[in-house]
């Protein structure tokens, strides 16, 4: 008995020493795969919340101070109004996102786009729910802001332009008035002064490196987004830019674009094969104030002219980006329209098959002769009848 309960004290104390072992290793390895996949329940969440309530494309959903977007999703700090675990199609970008000295007032969201302000409202964070899951932060002072990368991001500093890579994203962070940009460890710290510093990720998009150092520039104006439902997504890189989306048809978006800056800006427009219908037989066109808009062939024609024109690029069947190019402003109108595909064979088509369906009905119209030649014969049957009565 003595012997059994030696043993037993003994079994007792190896497995008190080896559980903060134990721990320490199983505690490890559960932070990070919740780390990594908080944005994946939370996508997964939000997934079954949003089919429930009917929800379909872009726009936030909330439960329990959570946000859930068709691509975004992130918690909200009430107390500090830090972003946490902001996560893009279910993996988790940044642990948190914070402002230095953020006194935080209210979150509000209006369908794609949840806006966190502070009580002076010197800073505003804009996150949208559109597919290059964009971050647009406008400051009126001079602000500290802090990303901390999530387990699996690594970011880098390239010419202040800082590039973040995952196992399935690539994304950038432009400061157009960047005093300072410094990366150490898992924290991305920039100091800007009055000014946008913007996150641009791709993931069912291309992300445009050109693109981003045109928002770095001040030369960007808006990005507009239309996906399913018809639902849009409109980010305005220049506070003095306004886009208006008229009522769609299923091939034609017409936007009208203003801005009081009378110099050239770029936008770009993300558009799926939900809102407007088009297939490999029908080409793209755009037009600026209902004239055709000229189409480049490479990015590096495009970001090298000085005229109004555009690049396309077709993600796929279902999918397209255009990047446009508008030298002066005021205000403009712009159409994005399917067309079917013209070539200089096809024109003469028509006016082939279609004569001989006039010489056809040319000769159909003479068809009297054969109800004539009936008549004769049944007149002569009884003319003959006739004379046989009387013989």
């Amino acid at each position: 008995m003595n012997l059994f309960i030696k043993s037993f004290a003994i079994v007792l104390v190896l497995t008190l020493i080896s559980l903060p072992v134990f721990g320490q290793m199983g505690g490890g390895k559960i932070g990070e795969d919740m780390m990594r996949g908080k944005a994946k329940d939370m996508m997964k969440e939000g997934t079954e919340i949003r089919e429930k309530g009917g929800i379909q494309g872009m726009g936030f959903m909330h439960r329990e101070g959570r946000s859930f977007g068709n691509y975004v999703t992130f918690s909200v700090d009430n107390s500090t109004g830090a972003v946490l675990n902001y996560g893009i199609s279910g993996f988790t970008v940044f642990d948190y996102i914070n402002v230095s000295g953020f006194d935080f007032k209210d979150s509000t969201t209006m369908g794609a786009l949840t806006r966190i302000t502070n009580k002076d409202r010197s800073v505003v964070i804009q996150l949208h729910d559109n597919p290059a899951a964009v971050i647009n932060i406008k400051t009126n002072a001079t602000t500290t802001l802090i990303f901390t990368l999530a387990s699996g991001v690594t970011a880098t500093n390239e010419d202040n332009l800082v590039n973040i890579s995952a196992d399935n994203i690539t994304a950038y962070i432009v400061a157009s008035n960047a005093t300072s940009i410094n990366i150490a460890g898992k924290e991305i710290r920039i100091e800007s002064t009055k000014g946008n510093i913007i996150f641009r990720a791709a993931v069912n998009v291309s992300v445009h490196r050109k693109f981003m150092e045109e928002i770095r520039n001040n030369r960007a104006g808006a990005e507009v987004s239309v996906g399913m439902s018809d639902k849009s997504s409109i980010v305005n890189y220049s506070d003095d830019m306004n886009v208006m989306i008229r009522p769609m048809e299923k091939n034609r978006m017409r936007m009208t674009i203003n801005s009081q800056n009378h110099s050239g800006k770029f936008i770009m427009m993300d558009i799926d094969n939900t809102s407007m219908l088009w297939n490999e037989k029908q080409k793209i066109r755009l037009y600026l104030d209902n004239k055709s808009l000229r189409q480049v062939m490479s990015e590096q024609e495009f970001y090298d002219t000085n005229e109004s024109s555009f690049w396309l690029k077709m993600m796929g069947r279902n999918h397209m980006q255009a990047v446009m190019y508008i030298s002066n402003f005021s205000e403009h109108q712009v159409d994005i329209v399917v067309e079917d595909q013209v070539t200089s064979t096809a024109t003469p088509e028509p006016t082939l098959t279609s004569t001989p369906e006039v010489t056809k009905t040319a000769v159909s119209g003479t068809s009297k002769t054969p109800g004539f030649e009936v008549m004769i014969g049944l007149l002569g049957t009884a003319v003959a009848y006739r004379m046989r009565r009387k013989l």
